[in-house]
């Protein structure tokens, strides 16, 4: 497989999922983030609310959060609230105690990830959240540990295993070298456009250190480090991958002035819009496409519709604009010496929408089904299925999207292009069934993972999309997968890089036991490549 490639194959004889390639294809899937293999060339802890220090208000007047299902609220009562449980690990199958457990859903604005509870796992490693009913990215961090992050809906059994961390250490500089005083470390990942904008994956603020910091919270594939401050434009790392646990990499992050960005936000008949949220992106070149970071640089549209941010990123910057009666925009420029290529107008349209019939596997319509959108301009996107199975998502921004069905333990996922203005009609089925079976059982150095979530997938073709299961262990690290149709399924034992192929025979059992701290036959560099 090339370095570049992103698809799996359909060759059912063929192993895949074996790389991150094929990871970062999966929409949701609590393997994201390992995809930063191929987007990316060879104090006391908190969220990504805390980690903006270029402070914007906490809640948008305008704004939806469209990752909540219709049923819930930001703040639901305690009969409206659904749960997230889990257990986190670490590498040797020993529960952990102390570990932060935080979510983030989209309450500001599609591209903002905002921390809506935190908590500690008990001394048994198990958590509890109460949420409102919809999609979040959660995010498990100890000191010591590299982060695990994973995307999940309310209902969702997702626990996590953390591994050893090696150290990031180096000092924040301002532009005339002298040390900054008070400043937050972010440690940031990678996605493609077409997934909701991750987490970050840790953040601490520092004060009164002359500038120095240090950071023991890395995960296994390559990140960026950033800086922001108060009155200065954000700082970011070439990409940073500390191979093995307990290694050391010194950086120096040193931040400017940055840049004033001017503009307006019109509607497509060019009225002024007021009071639209605006916010900054900083743009890089990646293995496969580029890919965005967030750059700490906000602003709210006046009267008039002008906007101004001040210390915005240089380079190529993504503007985007986010209010309640739009779909967001986003607008892409150079800005060279502080000097835009164009001028910095937003438009502001309906954007277009995808319709169509969510089916059972027998083409029967499937009425409340769930469906899940994504992009990274979007966040997540909820709606449920009417009682003729129909579903409509209205206000998209036009690009490539995921569209996601959920149903039970299985999900279908595929890609769906979204043009400004016009209607993609797009049925989604849940895989059938069939008469294959996969079981075995999750272990770290032999002890039985209890409670662990199974991620088992097949390719069914660019029309058909991914066939998505989620089986979770039992107290004896047991898990059992039935009903699966004749194929090769690649199956991952979630927030681990462990992950294997195997083949699935009509009326046969396949069996297939994972270690998640058995070495790798080869590094997931290397099988990447």
């Amino acid at each position: 497989m090339s370095r570049f490639t992103m698809h799996l194959p359909t060759n059912q004889k063929k192993p895949f999922f074996r790389s991150p390639a094929g990871w970062a294809t999966l929409g949701t899937m609590p393997v994201l983030a390992l995809g930063a293999f191929l987007l990316w060339p060879s104090a006391t802890p908190s969220h990504a609310a805390d980690a903006q220090d270029a402070s914007a208000p906490d809640a948008r007047a305008k704004y939806v959060n469209r990752g909540l299902f219709s049923s819930g609220s930001e703040e639901p009562g305690e009969e409206q609230a659904k749960l997230i449980t889990g257990r986190v690990y670490s590498i040797d199958g020993q529960p952990l105690a102390g570990v932060q457990v935080s979510a983030t859903s989209f309450a500001i604005a599609g591209n903002l990830p905002t921390t809506v509870a935190s908590l500690d796992t008990d001394a048994e490693g198990r958590f509890e959240m109460h949420l409102a009913d919809g999609s979040y990215q959660l995010v498990a961090n100890k000191s010591g540990y590299g982060p695990s992050f994973v995307p999940a809906q309310t209902g969702d059994t997702v626990s996590m295993v953390l591994t050893k961390s090696g150290v990031v250490q180096g000092r924040v500089l301002d532009a005339d070298r002298a040390p900054m005083q008070r400043f937050v470390i972010d440690v940031l990942t990678a996605a493609p456009d077409s997934f909701a904008a991750p987490m970050p994956l840790f953040s601490k603020r520092f004060e009164g250190t002359n500038g120095a910091f240090e950071v023991d919270q890395l995960p296994a594939w390559p990140v960026v480090i950033r800086a922001t401050a108060v009155d200065h434009a954000p700082a970011f790392s070439p990409p940073v991958y500390i191979e093995k646990p307990g290694d050391t990499r010194d950086i120096e992050l040193q931040l400017g002035d940055g840049c004033v960005l001017e503009g307006t936000v019109k509607d497509s008949a060019g009225r002024p819009l007021v009071d639209v949220f605006v916010d900054a992106e900083a743009r890089f070149p990646g293995g496969v496409s580029e890919v965005s970071m967030e750059a700490a640089a906000r602003a709210e549209s006046d009267e008039q519709g002008r906007f101004r941010i001040e210390h915005g990123p240089s380079g190529k910057v993504v503007l985007r604009g986010y209010d309640g009666e739009h779909a967001p925009s986003t607008l892409v420029v150079e800005v060279a010496n502080c000097q835009p290529s164009k001028p910095l107008d937003l438009v502001m349209s309906g954007g277009g929408s995808i319709a169509g019939v969510a089916r059972k596997g027998d083409g029967t319509p499937l009425p409340g089904a769930r469906l899940t959108l994504m992009q990274r301009a979007i966040g997540f996107v909820n709606v449920m299925a009417d009682e003729e199975g129909e579903f409509r998502f209205d206000s998209i921004p036009p690009g490539n999207t995921r569209l996601e069905l959920l149903y039970g333990n299985q999900r279908t996922s595929t890609s769906v292009r979204v043009e400004e203005g016009a209607v993609t009609e797009r049925d989604i089925t849940v895989h059938p069934a069939g008469q294959g079976e996969i079981r075995g059982r999750i272990t770290a150095n032999g002890t039985p993972l209890a409670g662990v979530q199974v991620l088992v997938a097949a390719n069914r073709g660019r029309t058909e999309g991914l066939d998505i299961r989620y089986p979770v262990t039992d107290k004896d690290g047991l898990y059992k997968l039935s009903g699966l149709p004749e194929g090769h399924y690649a199956v991952n034992v979630v927030t681990s890089a462990k992950t294997e192929g195997v083949q699935v025979e009509e009326g046969q059992v396949a069996v297939l036991d994972l270690d998640i701290a058995a070495p790798q036959k080869t590094s997931a560099r290397d099988e990447a490549e």
